[in-house]
């Protein structure tokens, strides 16, 4: 089995998807659109998903958006090495801690985020500074869990993992931007803040197949 994704580069969501797809090494046709050139809302992708949004991804006559519902799609389909558990205990705990990243974190984490990578910044600098707070003591609660576990759900990767670490990704990104770099966020070095949640990075990273996932537009 092959899959179609079409994703846009730089977009946490369309890495979620990607990284789940190398987590569980699946095969699978990368589809790379542009969003300066509005690809993903060609008459074709509208088809695909009304929200002219990306991620999407393709099963034969099947269209699936929404980058955890394709997670969980793709982990229904192929249970090996499991995104979302075995067991229901196994199961309810990663779903809460993925609904917990997703609510408590990566919004925060979207409000530094964004008007960083779209320079807007200074019309939003008191927006940012507040979501940096919120993100601080979540950071705060991640280090201490995973001083004792590898990762946010226990001693394997899971969903929880999976949806929240290219949004940490992207805020070191757009830290290290010359619209980034003026704010005094109390992030960095990151290494030495946070050196749990950087020693889980670097698991994450040695995933084979985790290269096909980078934003290529990051490389340079």
């Amino acid at each position: 089995m092959v899959y179609d994704i079409y994703w846009g580069a730089g977009s946490p969501n369309s890495w979620r998807t990607l990284l789940g797809l190398e987590v569980k090494g699946l095969k699978y046709n990368s589809n790379l659109l542009e969003f300066s050139k509005r690809e993903h809302q060609t008459t074709e992708m509208l088809a695909l998903n009304p929200r002219g949004l990306l991620p999407i991804l393709k099963d034969g006559a099947n269209s699936i958006y929404e980058s955890i519902a394709i997670l969980a799609y793709l982990d229904q389909q192929n249970p090996h090495k499991p995104l979302f558990g075995v067991t229901p205990t196994e199961t309810g705990y990663i779903w809460q801690r993925v609904f917990e990243v997703e609510n408590y974190l990566c919004i925060p984490l979207l409000d530094i985020i964004r008007p960083v990578f779209f320079d807007d910044v200074r019309d939003n600098i008191d927006a940012i500074e507040k979501a940096a707070s919120y993100v601080h003591s979540e950071f705060k609660t991640l280090e201490t869990q995973l001083e004792f576990e590898d990762y946010l759900a226990g001693n394997k990767i899971s969903a929880a993992d999976v949806v929240v670490f290219p949004y940490i990704q992207a805020l070191l990104r757009a830290l290290s931007l010359p619209e980034g770099k003026p704010l005094d966020l109390d992030f960095l070095p990151f290494e030495k803040k946070y050196p749990n949640i950087s020693a889980w990075i670097e698991r994450i990273t040695k995933i084979p197949g985790y290269e096909n996932t980078y934003p290529p537009n990051w490389k340079n």
